[in-house]
């Protein structure tokens, strides 16, 4: 367990350019930007009337910025399954203790883990601060949304928990959501790569062009393309966050929450956490089989 531990601390080591160190550098600029729009800028006649509280003001900041950051770790962690499976050439050593080699399928194991753990705390670590930055034009927003006084450290504070807890929810359903095609570009990558990012959208793309050529209907969707389209969206049945925000009631996080884990189709999350079980251990029998020391 130790030496688990350690390889993904490994991948840490290697990899906090984009999980620490590009977060850092975002949460900067966002912090120059709330400064600029305190100081700089009158966004009055954009916004005035288009939302009813200053609070809500903030909720809407905080909850895009979410939005925002679950974007950035999605692609951070595509190309990093690209990348990862195939960064080092079969030298299964665990940091500098040389002569203790792992398993194939543990050092897979160790990445799959850090893309489920580590660096989504990270993220998660930076959407807290995006909260608290958000909290600067909030203090101007008041100046124009109808003499509103900005929102007291209480109601922020709730907030602030409330939209985290929801993020949190919403983070982990994601990663589990979207892991066998990250699980897919890991597989193409300990095979091909560098290719392996071009490939992961050009192998389905032809083999949905190759059943609509079976079907002699190249204008429709076969059963194939369809599903990996719809894959692809991640919805909640029964939840529509657009209307959930246009009703103007204060952000309920433990009532999003609820909402996402009953709204999810679970067969689609478990089945696809299989199949990326699969991809993996496919990569590792390969990795051992045919990637020389």
């Amino acid at each position: 367990m130790r030496a688990f531990i350690a390889l993904i601390k490994r991948e840490y080591l290697e990899h906090r350019g984009a999980f620490i160190y590009g977060p850092i550098l975002l949460l900067a600029l966002g912090t120059l930007a709330a400064i600029y729009a305190i100081f700089g800028t009158d966004f009055r006649g954009e916004f005035s009337g288009s939302l009813p509280t200053v609070l809500r003001f903030y909720e809407t900041a905080f909850a895009l910025s979410a939005v925002g950051w679950l974007a950035y770790l999605i692609i951070m962690l595509f190309f990093y399954y690209g990348d990862a499976f195939s960064a080092d050439s079969r030298s299964n050593s665990m940091l500098f203790w040389k002569s203790m080699p792992q398993s194939d399928l543990k050092i897979f194991g160790s990445k799959v883990a850090a893309s489920l753990t580590v660096f989504p705390v990270a993220i998660l670590a930076a959407l807290a601060m995006s909260g608290i930055i958000a909290y600067l034009p909030t203090v101007i927003a008041s100046n124009f949304l109808g003499g509103f006084a900005p929102p007291t450290i209480v109601e922020t504070l709730n907030a602030w928990l409330n939209i985290m807890a929801s993020a949190i929810v919403l983070f982990a359903i994601s990663l589990l959501w979207y892991l066998p095609f990250l699980a897919w570009v890991g597989l193409l990558g300990t095979i091909f790569k560098r290719w392996a990012i071009p490939l992961a959208f050009l192998i389905p793309a032809v083999i949905g062009l190759f059943e609509r050529v079976v079907m002699r209907n190249i204008t429709e969707e076969g059963a194939f393309w369809s599903f990996i389209s719809k894959r692809f969206e991640l919805s909640f049945d029964g939840l529509d966050f657009e209307g959930y925000w246009l009703t103007g009631q204060p952000w309920n996080g433990l009532e999003l929450a609820t909402l996402m884990l009953t709204g999810i189709d679970w067969i689609q999350v478990i089945g696809g956490v299989v199949v990326a079980g699969l991809l993996v251990y496919a990569a590792s029998e390969y990795r051992r089989r045919f990637i020389l020391t």
